[in-house]
């Protein structure tokens, strides 16, 4: 367990630059440096001073306890003699000019602290002591202007005590103080300090092998008291914007909840801002730059139940363990008669997790030549996700994706005889373990390894770019590339796509763009998805293939593999601006309708592309959005185990702090979504509130 370090904050507190000194040199000690000097080979306190004067050592022998007249000397050393204590003497003149010393350990004099090792308290103490010295050099040295009554100096002592019992802050009781802990699949918190009463401020883990993307956070929280306010503050966040200052919330899992039939993630959170601190991050972290921040997350807290256990997290977690248990419910519950699904290992990692390849499609009519072929010969379409571990809302989207291409429905079967799917539903499976926001465990970012992979520091990179490398050497090339992301500044769902015409436009490249001829079906599924998914926006997507991304999955695919439809697909943190989920946060449920969304986008586009190959009946097109929404519901078997991901209503936002005038997805095509029915899943209206954000 992680227990809070009692410490009183400091505003102006600051640090060198030196690697992470958030955890390292800042909250064990308040770094605000002190004009005192000390020593570490004396015991007790001692001061060096003029030798015209020992009036106030000799006060200060009396009234402090810790002060020793013994240890006081007033030789000038040569050795001395550019020191503070010489100079102001010397050259300034003054008379009573000192250097008081103390001690690192104890006291081995004749008063109340012999024996025993000197603290804070004992420390504030001669602070204290040394100013009624103060108080009583002024009564010896100026009799006559200075006639203050004796008695006031006969309950002196008794004033100073009290005063020296640390009024600065009170250090709490036990029943007071959090616990925390991080120490789980995927958790992320470094350090806790507690500030206030109920106030804390936490630090993140950089990503391994890494001195910074600190973003990620999900953590325990236990010992609380019910109905009493907890400020938590994370204090070392690095981009620049958040979605927590327009309607985002971070997510909470009760475990009291759990134990009462309410086992999932819930949104909460009052007082909500991300702003940039004072605290300075290092030039290693920032690559050379100086003057960047830290960035602080900070929200208010009301813990339902006393001495419970709760988890907070950045957005729904989704575990490299919760995908593996998944996959393995799917591979023991799929029809073999209908459905051909392989569960492969792609390569392990640089930590020796499986890296798992999912094959998914249809099983031939029967043995026939003329269904093998065709068995043989349908078109690959390659997704992957969860590059960046941070990204979580990616497995839930590629959760949805995997549940409908499983699904016993017409469309389901219709899309698997279509195409044969290759997935990799997770890149980085160590990121993921290990509590990550972007990088491996070579501590880089993978999506930016995709034009020369190591296969020793990018095994997953290295050998999903082999396959497809391997798919277009025997004719075989995907007709859709899609990875699957997270966006953390940005609402609604989006793609971005390659093209050289659009990036030419936007690079002013017009006089070698005008007579480009390109085939604009690359816009296609994006143009699909925009009629069919609600939380998909048209407007946001980009098919501008910028100079920073070419190494990524999207880009490397579409140029050194040839695959025209090669997209990155995000997916928001925070919710929607557009469309029927406009001004509510998302939740898993509508990140896996998304994933259904896309594959019935993919059934769309088979139709468009192969007209004369593909002649369904229209029919099925006509109702394939119902079928969708049935699916959408999550009725696999397999679902039991997660179907209480999280409230099975979504909860309303207010984005009036964001301006945007762009108008609204006409989604008239799609009438036939899903609107959440809580009647349908067994709540009633009582059951379940809304949540009001101010």
């Amino acid at each position: 367990m992680l227990q809070p370090t009692t410490w009183k904050h400091e505003q102006n507190s600051s640090w060198d630059g030196n690697d992470d000194p958030l955890v390292d040199a800042w909250p064990d000690e308040d770094i605000t440096r002190k004009t005192w000097n000390y020593t570490n080979n004396k015991e007790n306190v001692g001061s060096c001073g003029s030798i015209m004067s020992r009036t106030l050592p000799k006060i200060l022998s009396q009234t402090a306890p810790a002060f020793c007249m013994s240890s006081c000397s007033f030789v000038v050393e040569k050795s001395k003699e550019s020191t503070a204590r010489v100079v102001v003497w010397r050259e300034i003149g003054v008379q009573r000019s000192y250097t008081m010393e103390s001690t690192l350990c104890g006291c081995d004099q004749e008063e109340k602290y012999k024996g025993l090792q000197i603290g804070t308290h004992e420390l504030e103490e001669m602070g204290a002591k040394f100013c009624s010295g103060l108080l009583r050099l002024k009564r010896l040295t100026s009799p006559l202007e200075y006639n203050l009554p004796p008695s006031l100096f006969d309950i002196e002592n008794d004033l100073i005590e009290s005063s020296c019992k640390v009024t600065s802050y009170t250090v709490p009781d036990e029943g007071d103080i959090l616990k925390f802990n991080s120490k789980f699949e995927s958790g992320n918190l470094r350090k806790v300090i507690q500030i206030r009463k109920n106030e804390y401020d936490l630090i993140l883990n950089a990503d391994i092998n890494s001195n910074h993307y600190h973003q990620w956070f999900y953590f325990e929280v236990s010992g609380m008291r019910a109905a009493i306010a907890y400020r938590f503050n994370i204090i070392n966040c690095e981009k620049s914007n958040s979605q927590f200052n327009y309607g985002m919330q971070p997510l909470m899992y009760s475990v009291q909840d759990a134990l009462n039939g309410q086992p999932w993630w819930i949104r909460v959170g009052t007082d909500i801002c991300y702003y940039k601190n004072h605290f300075s991050r290092s030039s290693a972290a920032t690559g050379g730059q100086k003057g960047k921040s830290y960035y602080t997350t900070t929200f208010t807290v009301n813990f339902p139940h006393k001495e419970d256990v709760c988890y907070f997290a950045y957005h729904y977690p989704y575990t490299y363990s919760a995908l593996m248990m998944h996959l393995q419910k799917l591979e023991s519950t799929y029809n073999p008669q209908q459905i051909y699904f392989r569960h492969d290992v792609l390569c392990e990692t640089l930590s020796g997790n499986n890296c798992p390849l999912v094959t998914v499609t249809a099983m031939p009519e029967s043995h026939y030549y003329e269904h093998i072929c065709q068995f043989r010969n349908r078109p690959y379409i390659f997704l992957s996700a969860r590059v960046h571990p941070g990204e979580t809302n990616a497995s839930w989207v590629m959760k949805g994706t995997l549940e409908y291409l499983m699904g016993n429905n017409p469309t389901a079967q219709a899309l698997r005889e279509s195409y044969i799917f290759k997935i990799v539903p997770m890149l980085n499976p160590d990121g993921v373990i290990n509590g990550n926001h972007r990088c491996s465990l070579s501590g880089e970012d993978l999506n930016r390894q995709w034009q020369n992979p190591n296969p020793d520091l990018h095994p997953t990179i290295y050998h999903a770019k082999g396959l497809l490398q391997y798919l277009s050497a025997i004719k075989r090339l995907p007709l859709v590339y899609c990875d699957y992301h997270g966006h953390s500044r940005k609402k609604n769902v989006f793609m971005y796509g390659c093209s050289i015409k659009e990036t030419m436009w936007h690079t002013n490249v017009s006089a070698a763009s005008c007579n480009l001829i390109e085939d604009l079906g690359y816009r296609t599924l994006p143009k699909i998805l925009s009629q069919t998914a609600p939380a998909f926006c048209m407007s946001s997507c980009s098919f501008v293939v910028e100079k920073s991304k070419e190494s990524t999955a999207r880009v490397v695919v579409w140029r050194e593999i040839g695959v025209q439809r090669s997209y990155t697909m995000e997916s928001t943190l925070c919710g929607c601006d557009q469309g029927k989920y406009k001004g509510l946060q998302i939740g898993t449920h509508e990140l896996e309708e998304m994933g259904a969304k896309f594959c019935s986008g993919l059934l769309r586009l088979k139709r468009l592309t192969s007209p004369l190959e593909y002649n369904l009946p229209p029919s099925l097109f006509d109702i394939e959005n119902d079928l969708i929404e049935s699916s959408c519901k999550v009725t696999s078997p397999t679902t039991y185990v997660m179907e209480e991901d999280e409230p099975r209503f979504l909860e309303e936002v207010d984005y009036s702090a964001e301006s945007n005038d762009e108008p609204d997805v006409d989604l008239t095509n799609n009438a036939g979504d899903y609107e959440p029915c809580l009647q349908e899943d067994g709540l009633s209206d009582s059951e379940t509130t809304r949540t009001h954000l101010p």
